[in-house]
């Protein structure tokens, strides 16, 4: 335990309330006096998996595997007599993250008439939890998100209920709870939906009441009239949700979207260097393309860490919905939730570039207006990174300037020629052994490249991107092909995420790889 000694006496070095440490991160504690680095060093999945082992008992280790996160109280410490912590843990794959916090006595922090609160303090009315179950479902420690105007705190008395199904729902790693009429709440982990074990069918009246405790009174009235609502809520120890109320067939239900307070980071989603390189840009047009449901914004948020941690710059972001909260770090982050037409998406956009940020991300460019905006904007010195709906990178501009009417085709082609900086292209896969694997296209824009976009010969972009493998350019198939070699993607999965089949296939037989299995899908 003399590891775990030496965290316990970095916390009481510091005055500090909690120890966190994540893959991919600088260990730090949060004190009164803000956040207090511990090394320079980036922890490593095995570094934090030794703190594990020798920190946590079998059992909760075993629950930890099994549950996915877990909480333990530390023996008593000969560096800390007469202190209480707490080791809260959560894992998934080789993402893990590890916080001890510290119980502080409350008759001996120094008096004052008014408290700061912090994680502790606000958990201090909730229940003891018996030694005996080691897999108790916690939230991972994270800076308090602000509140919004519409937003609320949900106290634990009206989510007796609801607070245990978003609490589970978190520690499977779920980003979606539904509760339905004549169903038993289901979750969606890694894009799959399934129903929570050993949770009861609800009646009507069951999803009726959970509703209209969590609403607020705006949306109640809506609630008992059976009209659809959503509201954004803070509930204590899970983080921020999104609800939404539906009416179906069989009655009244509720999706709700757990917001993660922690952005995933670039070294977790395995960007590569020529990726990570775009963020280094000072001005032009970034794309993240892919299909629904692609992971576009969580690689649009992995890039904006990336900024906020390596730049000081002003970060504004334009997203339909606030899934990552970016707390300004090197950087000063502004998030705007746009949840209307297009032409408020247009106004919000326009005075966010009157603000002259230096980093603009657009979470969809979805009109024509908005496009031309983007390419003003990247035109005119700065960064912007913006989603558009396409599976490919040549697709994707090709969409882009089919927003642009006839007469200013060729201008826009000369334009984006001159701006563009890159277009990411990814798709989801199932992976053999559960979970989800990004394949992510790459095109550059070299001379080469920036030549084809002006002249409109967006056709050959493909070829290009063969070629240009020596810059760091990615065609997609090399990528799925390199997941069915690794043994991560089985190829039948990868043969179906394929845009380009038949190029695909002729690459497995290229590798040696076995194609029999096309004749199994026909």
């Amino acid at each position: 335990m003399v590891l775990v000694e030496s965290l316990l006496s970095a916390i009481l070095r510091s005055d500090g309330d909690a120890l966190v440490m994540h893959v991919g991160e600088k260990p730090y504690v949060i004190a009164a006096s803000g956040t207090v680095d511990l090394s320079p060093r980036l922890l490593t999945v095995d570094a934090l998996t030794a703190i594990i082992d020798q920190a946590l008992p079998a059992d909760s280790r075993r629950a930890l595997a099994e549950m996915g996160a877990v909480e333990y109280d530390l023996p008593p410490a000969h560096c800390a007599p007469g202190e209480r912590f707490t080791m809260v843990v959560a894992r998934g794959g080789d993402d893990i993250w590890i916080e001890i916090r510290r119980h502080r006595d409350a008759a001996a922090l120094p008096h004052s008439d008014v408290q700061p609160e912090t994680a502790n303090s606000r958990r201090a009315s909730a229940p003891p939890v018996a030694e005996s179950a080691p897999a108790v479902v916690l939230p991972l420690a994270r800076t308090a998100i602000r509140q919004e105007p519409q937003a609320r705190s949900v106290t634990a008395r009206k989510l007796a209920g609801l607070d245990r199904l978003l609490r589970l729902a978190a520690a499977r790693g779920a980003t979606t709870l539904y509760i339905v009429t004549q169903s038993a709440p289901s979750i969606r982990v890694e894009g799959e939906i399934a129903v929570l074990d050993g949770e009861p069918v609800l009646s009507a009246s069951d999803v009726a009441s959970l509703l209209l405790d969590l609403a607020p009174e705006r949306s109640r009235q809506a609630l008992r009239s059976g009209e659809a609502t959503e509201w954004l809520c803070d509930v204590p120890d899970v983080g921020r949700v999104r609800c939404m109320s539906f009416r179906d067939h069989r009655g009244p239900g509720g999706i709700f979207r757990l917001i993660p307070a922690r952005v995933i980071s670039a070294e977790q989603l395995g960007l590569s260097r020529e990726i990570l390189g775009l963020c280094a840009e000072p001005g032009g047009l970034i794309l993240v393309a892919g299909p629904r449901a692609s992971g576009k914004s969580t690689l649009i948020a992995a890039l904006v860490d990336a900024i906020n941690r390596t730049r000081s710059e002003h970060v504004v972001t334009l997203e339909s919905e606030i899934r990552f909260v970016h707390e300004s770090r090197s950087s000063l982050v502004s998030q705007r939730e746009v949840r209307g037409d297009s032409a408020e998406w247009l106004a919000v956009a326009r005075g966010a570039v009157r603000e002259n940020p230096d980093v603009l991300v657009i979470g969809e460019l979805r009109s024509p207006e908005i496009v031309a905006l983007a390419v003003n904007a990247a035109e005119a010195g700065r960064l912007v990174i913006a989603a558009i709906s396409a599976n490919t990178a040549a697709s994707a501009l090709a969409r882009l300037l089919d927003q642009f009417p006839p007469e200013d085709r060729d201008r826009a082609q000369l334009a984006l020629a001159e701006s563009l900086r890159g277009v990411i292209a990814q798709v989801l896969l199932r992976k053999t052994g559960g979970g989800r694997a990004a394949a992510r296209e790459l095109l550059l824009n070299t001379a080469a490249v920036a030549t084809l976009v002006a002249a409109g010969k967006l056709q050959q972009l493909p070829a290009a991107m063969e070629s240009g493998r020596k810059h760091g350019m990615v065609p997609l198939n090399d990528a799925l092909v390199a997941f069915v070699q690794s043994g991560t993607v089985d190829a039948r999965e990868a043969y179906r995420q394929a845009f380009d089949r038949e190029a695909f296939l002729a690459l497995l037989k290229r590798e040696g790889i076995d194609t029999s299995f096309v004749e199994r899908l026909a």
